[in-house]
């Protein structure tokens, strides 16, 4: 048995330009599609305090700054962990 909420929800969401930003603990759908990776970065960035060498991803795939957002898309960013010495 599908839910009807669920799949009008995803809908609307990509009819919308949302797609979903992710960082640590942070998550959040916004409407953020046709934005770059470089303007996500600067709007989240000092909301969440994402750092300049954080990594974008969609999935596994890792996004180049001049990435165009789609609806839909789920974007992570990751900071890569740093080595002891």
């Amino acid at each position: 048995m599908t839910n009807i909420n669920e799949s009008n929800s995803s809908e609307i969401k990509s009819a919308s330009g949302v797609a979903n930003v992710r960082f640590g603990v942070y998550n959040q759908p916004a409407p953020i599609a046709g934005k770059s990776i470089k303007d996500t970065r600067e709007q989240f960035g000092r909301l969440w305090g994402i750092p300049t060498d954080a990594i974008a991803y969609k999935g596994k795939d890792k996004l180049d700054e001049n990435y165009v957002v789609q609806p839909g898309d789920n974007v992570e960013f990751h900071r890569r962990a740093g080595e002891k010495g």
